[in-house]
């Protein structure tokens, strides 16, 4: 008797074991972007190094908030896959923010120098404010790395 119950519920465990090994939904322990506009461009290149792509989908994001409440998770970890693999580094250094023109306030842009392989590139990236002054990557430009 206890065998058929138990046969039963596999399907259930299946299934909450599949969604256990997905990308979360979970808003992180962190809060979703970052506090200050810097922060969220570390806080985005910390989570590519430590390939958290499903993280890296709660800082990603545009005035309305994070890009993995907007997208299917799976769509934004295949997306912050291919940019925490552009923007693999050894090192980098983020620059004095600038406002953005046209959007004074509500978006800033930094110039990040990354070292890769031995050399050196400036990566701009923007940042916006979103819910709750959360700040989020909105763009990274990585012609500066790929040459397109």
């Amino acid at each position: 008797m206890r065998f058929m119950q138990i046969l039963r519920a596999f399907p259930l465990l299946l299934v909450i074991a599949a969604a256990a090994c997905g990308p979360s939904l979970r808003t992180p322990q962190a809060g979703p972007g970052a506090e200050m506009p810097a922060a969220a461009v570390e806080r985005f290149l910390r989570l590519a190094a430590e390939k958290e792509y499903a993280e890296m989908g709660w800082v990603f994001g545009t005035d309305r908030g994070p890009v993995i409440r907007r997208d299917s998770p799976q769509d934004v970890e295949r997306r912050m896959f291919a940019l925490a693999n552009l923007l693999e580094n050894e090192m980098f250094v983020v620059s004095a923010q600038s406002p953005v023109p046209g959007r004074t306030g509500a978006a800033m842009q930094f110039d990040v120098l990354i070292t890769q392989r031995g050399r050196q590139y400036t990566v701009p990236f923007t940042t916006v404010r979103g819910p709750g002054q959360r700040w989020f990557v909105e763009q990274v430009r990585v012609e500066a790395i790929t040459g397109r």
